[in-house]
């Protein structure tokens, strides 16, 4: 078995750890078209939007296995467990099956990735690192089991699989929030769709009683050109003040991408001469990525706060920086505020919770 268990090394190495994963350079994120006009596109259309769909889907249900091996590795560590080297031993091997997996449908992600749509694109590129981590963390259990037999219920072993159940658990989390995004999104392109349609057949009598582009305010125009961003989410926050027809953008966004973006559609804006932007960049972080989708699953996955899910804007804006946490937005009622700050204080690795929720309808 000692033998059957080293020769897992070498092919979970060969597989998942190569240059796809570990060290290999993050692709760039370039919006394939202007925000202004309808909304992104959010649901696959094309044959390749629909295999990227597919392709994520069977990581999730690969992590969903793989997370599951490692739940069982965990009661194997306790202490005082009589399960033995064997039993170990099957499942770092499911699990190495279920990681290689993923290491293959994600090589094929990244070769569809400059045809994805823009939110498919996000997830591919978040999804390294995690998935890097994944294989590092079941290569070092892989090998505290090849060393010595009596590690199995050591401190440093159980931290290991700790990591790689977390890590699993991270991947999975990753793909339902995005396939969340995009059907949140569809379901907003729907709306604007039929808000639309019976401007087109009004009659001239009543056509008059429309407001025209003109007549709406400035403020108005600003802010839909800044909800209709495509890599606006719920991990970010804008703001912003007129004055005249200068315009100051504010906030906190995870992508440059966004930052660039955002100070883009707001200068061509009709109406708008000058901006402003003091809109921070936050910092690269996977630790911080971690805390971002737990407190997102805390918040959006309480029953209280549910509801707030089916808001395409997200209501409540969940900002990370370097592990503290700081909620951003608007809720229906201050108890729901209570609950999501609760929510956020419960979740492991965040350093502090501050809670700028606001009350509205």
């Amino acid at each position: 078995m000692k033998n059957k268990v080293r020769h897992t090394i070498g092919f979970l190495g060969a597989t998942v750890m190569a240059t796809q994963l570990m060290g290999a350079p993050t692709a760039s994120v370039v919006p394939s078209h202007s925000s202004s006009g309808s909304f992104e596109q959010a649901m696959p259309v094309t044959a390749a939007h629909k295999e990227i769909d597919r392709l994520l889907k069977q990581i999730s249900f690969q992590a969903v296995a793989a997370s599951n091996h490692a739940d069982k590795l965990l009661s194997y560590a306790r202490v005082g467990s009589r399960i033995n080297h064997e039993g170990h031993s099957a499942e770092l091997i499911a699990v190495k099956h279920a990681i290689n997996a993923m290491g293959a449908d994600f090589a094929r992600l990244q070769a569809l990735r400059p045809s994805a749509l823009p939110w498919q694109q996000t997830v591919i590129d978040r999804m390294q690192p995690v998935l890097a981590g994944l294989a590092g963390n079941a290569t070092a259990a892989i090998e505290h089991l090849n060393m010595d037999r009596r590690t199995l219920q050591s401190d440093e072993y159980r931290d290991t699989v700790s990591s790689l159940y977390a890590y699993a658990g991270e991947v999975r989390t990753l793909v339902s929030v995005n396939l969340d995004y995009a059907q949140a999104r569809e379901k907003l392109n729907r709306l604007d769709a039929s808000a639309l349609e019976p401007v087109a057949n009004l009659t001239p009598a009543r056509e008059a009683a429309v407001p025209s582009k003109a007549a709406t305010s400035l403020e108005q125009r600003v802010r839909t050109e800044l909800l209709k961003l495509p890599y606006y989410g719920v991990f970010d926050h804008l703001a912003f003040q007129v004055d005249g027809s200068h315009v100051t953008l504010s906030g906190e966004v995870s992508w440059p991408t966004l930052q660039t973006q955002a100070e883009r559609v707001v200068s061509s804006v009709e109406g708008v001469n000058s901006v402003t932007s003091h809109i921070k960049v936050l910092p690269v972080s996977t630790n911080d990525d971690q805390i971002r989708i737990a407190t997102y699953w805390a918040i959006y996955g309480n029953s209280a706060l549910a509801r707030y899910r089916m808001n395409p804007h997200a209501p409540i804006r969940i900002i990370v920086e370097n592990g503290h946490v700081t909620l951003k937005g608007v809720v229906g009622s201050e108890m729901d505020r209570t609950i999501a700050q609760m929510q956020a204080n419960s979740v492991p690795g965040a350093f502090s919770v501050t809670n700028h929720l606001q009350l509205g309808s």
